[in-house]
């Protein structure tokens, strides 16, 4: 198929791979000119040169068979108004919920939205797979046909919904405390202190969004920070390059959701005010 993946960041370029290697021709979309990674490690540690192509023509995305959308979430403001044209299947793969923002500006019968549970990242001239995992998507399923053509890189998801809702607090429980705090990933499990304080905001979470209390126990989460212990959240990293955090994306839309149910969240809350006070992007009053 011809798949165009818009962002040239770490989750970008590896989809990209991942179709490449699957016998997909892929271009990636990108916005300014710069050197992508040369090199590729696996999970395993292997290191191979990277393939792909580099273009920054936004005219391939109507004739592309599928786009797939691996920018920032704070970068789609840029991205959607360049979509409008396009009649065909764009997948979304952002952190947080962009729902809102997303159906604002382009017709829902051509937008699904995924999960992508893989570790990577970007080091100097080389892309990182730190840790393998799935990419699930769902949403308009007039395009289930030609999502599951992806697959084994992209899975179709019936509930995609409550995958989106799961990774948001995975991500709210781990990324804001990490970004704060100034550790990996792996010290909100070794540090009884902090391991303390996930749990009791885990609780507030799960009260709230109790439909996730079957599909997202306490020792997933703590499997997941075990995981990923080396890790730095994504959070982490942009508050110590001083760019805008997805906290907008992430946090406040849960804050909201709970709103809406009658439900406070004093401690998300709290984060969200924390990651905003770096001064790394403006505060937003919640309705």
């Amino acid at each position: 198929m011809n798949i165009v993946v818009i962002g040239g960041g770490a989750v970008g370029l590896l989809v990209s791979k991942l179709l490449e290697d699957q016998g997909h021709q892929v271009t990636v979309l990108i916005r300014t000119p710069k050197q992508p990674p040369v090199l590729y490690q696996s999970p395993v540690g292997t290191v191979e040169l990277m393939g792909g192509f580099v273009s920054q023509d936004w005219s391939i995305v109507d004739s592309a068979d599928i786009v797939v959308v691996a920018t920032k979430a704070y970068h789609l403001s840029d991205v959607l108004p360049r979509l409008v044209t396009r009649k065909g299947p764009i997948i979304f793969l952002q952190n947080g919920l962009i729902k809102h923002s997303v159906q604002q500006v382009l017709d829902s019968a051509y937008v699904l939205y995924g999960s992508v549970d893989h570790g990577v990242g970007i080091e100097e001239d080389m892309l990182l797979h730190t840790g393998d995992g799935t990419i699930r998507v769902g949403g308009s399923s007039i395009h289930q046909e030609q999502v599951e053509k992806l697959a084994p890189v992209i899975y179709w998801e019936e509930d995609i919904e409550l995958i989106l809702l799961r990774k948001a607090v995975l991500n709210t429980l781990i990324n804001p405390v990490t970004a704060l705090l100034d550790v990996a990933n792996g010290e909100l499990r070794t540090n009884k202190s902090i391991q303390q304080a996930v749990i009791g905001h885990y609780d507030e979470l799960i009260q709230a969004f109790s439909e996730l209390e079957a599909a997202l126990t306490l020792d997933d989460v703590f499997e997941l920070i075990k995981r990923t212990a080396t890790n730095s959240s994504s959070m982490r990293r942009d508050i110590q390059a001083k760019r805008q955090t997805e906290a907008e994306y992430i946090l406040r839309p849960l804050l909201q959701m709970a709103e809406g149910r009658k439900r406070y969240l004093p401690i998300t809350n709290y984060l969200y005010n924390l990651i905003l006070s770096k001064g790394s992007e403006p505060h937003t009053k919640l309705s």
